[in-house]
């Protein structure tokens, strides 16, 4: 019986030794945030999640440029049979942290523009997704 008895308190004190040495690491704890700290054990509120926006057109209007949050991209083409995929390769494609952001759409004179135009506007990053806007 004292071999029990010993054997559990060793096994508790073992247990509130281990427990004892566990140091409290603030951190982005969510895999899926850009800043995640695989060796925080508390999640101290600051993942940042980063997404992405894509600008594109159907129509033939030359090269439209997009600036948002002081990047510049270009819509190089134009997409036709639907919506295009994030990332299509003749549209304007962004990566940005999630927000909300102001951005200016600058097109050149075309058939459907002949003193060409200028949008500006807002645009939602969700994070970890892609959001498309047709102009």
């Amino acid at each position: 019986m004292r071999k029990i008895h010993f054997l559990f308190f060793a096994a508790v004190l073992m247990v509130a030794i281990m427990s004892g040495c566990r140091k409290d690491i603030y951190g982005c704890t969510d895999p899926s945030a850009y800043n995640y700290n695989s060796g925080a054990n508390i999640n101290n509120g600051s993942c940042i999640y980063y997404g992405n926006l894509m600008f594109w057109t159907n129509v033939n209007e030359g090269n439209v440029v997009i600036t948002i949050n002081g990047q510049a991209a270009t819509i190089t083409g134009y997409v036709t049979g639907g919506i295009p995929n994030c990332g299509n390769s003749v549209s304007a494609n962004f990566t940005l942290p999630a927000g909300t952001y102001n951005y200016s759409a600058v097109g050149p004179a075309s058939p459907s523009y002949p003193t060409g135009y200028t949008v500006n506007s807002t645009a939602q990053v969700i994070g970890n997704q892609c959001q498309l806007y047709q102009l």
